[in-house]
């Protein structure tokens, strides 16, 4: 039987990620540490965020789950993980496609044109969010004219 490795922590760097890895192997449940970097790099052509994750068999999920909340609660072994905005899991991947279908590559091919954005996206609730913030957009009045234009102007005549 195949086993199921679920992601439990992402981070972006592999030392907290192996920290913690380390710390459930020693509770007795089998833990890995696995680098997506290499997949992000060559399929979506991005610089990998979101891209070391620790993974546990399906059976465990539960149990690291509950030693990760209660470990982070007494020692932030989840400081440097990232989150989810809306429902604060760690069970992120970046950019937001699936890794198992033909479709990526074409998501990917969408990516590097622009087309569509580079978002991060959370495996628990299933939102997604921009990876980079987004630039303030200026004020507008209803024709789109920037206020602070039309204010220039007001004072020039």
């Amino acid at each position: 039987m195949l086993e199921q490795l679920i992601t439990v922590a992402t981070f972006n760097d592999h030392a907290p990620a192996s920290a913690l890895c380390h710390r459930l192997e020693d509770a007795g449940i089998p833990s890995q540490v696995f680098d997506e970097s290499t997949t992000q790099r060559i399929w979506f052509l991005t610089k990998p965020k979101a891209h070391m994750r620790v993974r546990v068999d399906k059976e465990n999920v539960g149990r690291a789950e509950s030693l990760i909340k209660e470990w982070d609660q007494s020692d932030h072994v989840l400081a440097q993980a990232v989150h989810c905005p809306e429902c604060g899991s760690s069970r992120i991947e970046y950019p937001q496609y699936s890794r198992r279908t033909a479709m990526t590559f074409f998501f990917a091919i969408l990516n590097v044109l622009h087309v569509l954005p580079r978002q991060f996206y959370c495996r628990n609730c299933h939102f997604t969010w921009a990876s980079e913030p987004e630039p303030p957009k200026p004020d507008l009045d209803v024709l789109n004219w920037s206020v602070s234009k039309k204010e220039e102007q007001h004072v020039h005549h």
